[in-house]
């Protein structure tokens, strides 16, 4: 069976029209229609059904089958020829999420330096959601990722390193900044900024404001951790963040919250199961395993 039939045909499920997937991939309208006809005697079974008269198309469901398992096929496909066109190269191919590389990551960077590992590492810097996204894409090999529970995960190697409480956060002029401990809901009239939504602290709000039986006023939403420390600072909000995040000439105030919330901000090492690490590649991976004894937990 030829691959390319099944990406001709699963365009032609999505798209209904012989002319726009022969224009998509550059090739004649004949080419598609003979593709169909390959795949119908291979399976034997008719895949599409063709109104000509009122031009239209339809799928059998014996295609609509076919067509959800091209998906899987064509993707694992595409992720073969991914490692497959790595597989004889050093180069480091890794994900970070900017917090973590903000606030932990920087904890390994000599150790990297000083090995000469560095210069063959490919860093892609986005909220771990999509990091995630990436990882199962084959886009990137290994990542640090960070989740408000311990990531479950079929394809890939997930191994915990660290686990950190949230804080809420205020200025040094806050009411409750002499308090101490705080419940979530003593913060229901403050007016909140946090990270942006493919982020792991937005889950986190949504939790203890659920919690607390509040929606959370946002009035300002941010990748960036300096541009939220300096708003609570100047006192225009109030934030939730790991506990890390702030440190001791920060000008901020960290509060402990008594809320039962489970959400922590657990920092996973993530591998995708079928990457085969070259002796380069485990050396870095092994560097990054040492961060559980450097952040282990916040408690």
């Amino acid at each position: 069976m030829n691959t390319r039939d099944l990406a001709y045909f699963s365009a032609l499920v999505e798209l209904k029209n012989y002319t726009v997937v022969a224009t998509r991939f550059k090739v004649s309208q004949p080419t598609i229609t003979v593709a169909v006809q390959r795949l119908e005697t291979e399976f034997g079974a008719p895949l599409v059904e063709r109104d000509r008269a009122h031009n239209k198309l339809s799928i059998t469901r014996a295609g609509i089958l076919l067509y959800q398992r091209a998906q899987q096929i064509l993707k694992d496909l595409d992720l073969a020829h991914s490692e497959v066109a790595q597989a004889n190269q050093s180069k480091i191919r890794f994900g970070i999420p900017p917090i973590i590389g903000t606030m932990w990551f920087p904890l390994v960077v000599g150790e990297l330096f000083s090995r000469g590992l560095l210069k063959y590492t490919e860093t892609l810097e986005m909220g771990s959601y999509q990091l995630l996204k990436e990882l199962e894409a084959g886009h990137i090999d290994m990542a640090l990722l960070g989740s408000v529970r311990p990531l479950q995960e079929e394809n890939l190697n997930i191994t915990p390193l660290a686990a950190h409480p949230f804080r809420a956060v205020v200025s040094q002029n806050h009411p409750l900044a002499g308090a101490g401990h705080i419940s979530f809901e003593q913060l229901a009239r403050d007016n909140f900024v946090t990270m942006t939504g493919k982020f792991v602290h937005p889950q986190a709000l949504k939790a203890y404001s659920e919690y607390a039986g509040f929606t959370p006023n946002v009035v300002y939403s941010t990748p960036t951790l300096s541009l939220i420390k300096g708003l609570v600072r100047a006192n225009l909000g109030v934030s939730l963040l790991v506990d890390d995040a702030v440190q001791r000439d920060d000008g901020l105030v960290q509060l402990t919250l008594d809320d039962p919330v489970q959400e922590r901000f657990n920092m996973s090492l993530v591998v995708r199961k079928a990457f085969l690490p070259n002796q380069v590649q485990q050396e870095f991976i092994s560097t990054l395993f040492t961060l559980k004894e450097l952040v282990g937990t916040g408690e």
